[in-house]
């Protein structure tokens, strides 16, 4: 008989600014999601009109999950990472506040991590234990999320530095499984500056990761003009076209304008600011400078592209970029998975 359970981790990450920070998760069953709380302590209150796509989320630059021998089942490591699963978490569950906002001297913030394809059920109703992708924790005895803190300093303008801080986590697991069949999370992100050098015809290429499923695969660009909070902006004018190409194949599976990716594949805007820290837009335009390609209505309608058979270099992601500024640069994190193959 499987049980469902979803259990407060004891372990909690204390905050210490550019560091890694851990959390032991539970070495049993298959987790299928791990819910992130975060608490923050500020130097001053918050203005009312700050920056909500970035003060929240800055205090994340990396998030793995790894198991004993350097297993890694998530990996999101580049720069300002919390953003990133930020927007992937509006995308996955529209309507769902993760944005807690702030109070006097403290900002909170929610994440989600669910490793499934299905993040709600038939019925519409969200799904917690969605089996289509796990952790296999039962494999596992050292099992830890770390977290790679930012600088403390300037989280909303010049002035507003992190104090203090909390990541607690909720997992989500299903045990008592007879026998585990599905898939496992192994994701992972690569980024790069563009150098402020225009690349035409698609011919800036970057080899996809392959032997695994790709399900997805999210985009973040942004520009080298630092708004006041000292973070990047989002920016949609970094990139013009982008592709997934298959050279040997001599075949382009897509070949699209980065706008249409993110009228398509984005997310409904909350508030852009300007340098000086102004609105420049109103809520419900598409979110600059983020999208999300999915593949899985190319294909498997779980798991998307089969890229198993595949070597490095068969599959290449493409982007055609104007002349930019250097110091822009764009994010990839790629959604992958691997057929589970038992008990090591």
């Amino acid at each position: 008989m499987t049980i469902n359970i979803a259990k407060k981790v004891i372990d909690t990450a204390t905050w210490a600014a550019s560091s890694d920070q851990q959390i032991d998760l539970p070495n049993e069953g298959a987790i299928t999601r791990i819910d992130l709380q975060t608490y923050f302590t500020v130097t001053a209150c918050l203005a009312a009109d700050t920056n909500t796509e970035y003060c929240q989320w800055k205090p994340i630059q990396n998030l793995k999950i790894q198991g004993g021998g350097g297993k890694s089942y998530f990996d999101m490591s580049y720069e300002q990472m919390g953003r990133m699963l930020h927007f992937l978490n509006m995308r996955d569950f529209p309507g769902t506040i993760f944005n807690l906002g702030m109070a006097t001297n403290t900002i909170y913030a929610n994440y989600c991590l669910h490793f499934g394809s299905r993040p709600r059920d038939m019925f519409g109703r969200d799904n917690p234990f969605d089996l289509t992708s796990f952790i296999p924790a039962q494999d596992e005895t050292n099992l830890k999320l770390t977290w790679t803190t930012t600088q403390a300093a300037d989280v909303a303008d010049t002035t507003i530095d992190i104090t203090a801080g909390t990541m607690k986590a909720t997992v989500y697991e299903v045990l008592g499984l007879p026998s585990m069949s599905g898939m496992v999370p192994v994701s992972s992100t690569q980024g790069f500056g563009t150098g402020g050098t225009a690349v035409s015809g698609l011919s800036k290429q970057f080899d996809v990761p392959t032997g695994s499923f790709l399900r997805r695969i999210a985009l973040l660009t942004q520009d080298a003009t630092a708004i006041s909070s000292g973070g990047p902006l989002l920016a949609n004018d970094i990139v013009d076209e982008v592709g997934l190409l298959f050279p040997k194949e001599s075949r382009r599976l897509i070949e699209i304008d980065y706008d249409t990716l993110l009228l398509s594949g984005g997310i409904p805007d909350i508030a852009v600011m300007t340098a000086a820290g102004a609105v420049t837009k109103p809520q419900g335009l598409v979110v600059d400078g983020f999208t999300v390609i999915d593949l899985r209505p190319y294909a498997n309608s779980d798991y998307g592209l089969d890229l198993r058979n595949y070597q490095t270099g068969d599959v290449k992601l493409a982007f055609t970029i104007p002349t930019g500024t250097d110091g822009d640069d764009i994010i990839i994190w790629y959604d992958t998975v691997q057929p589970y193959a038992g008990r090591r």
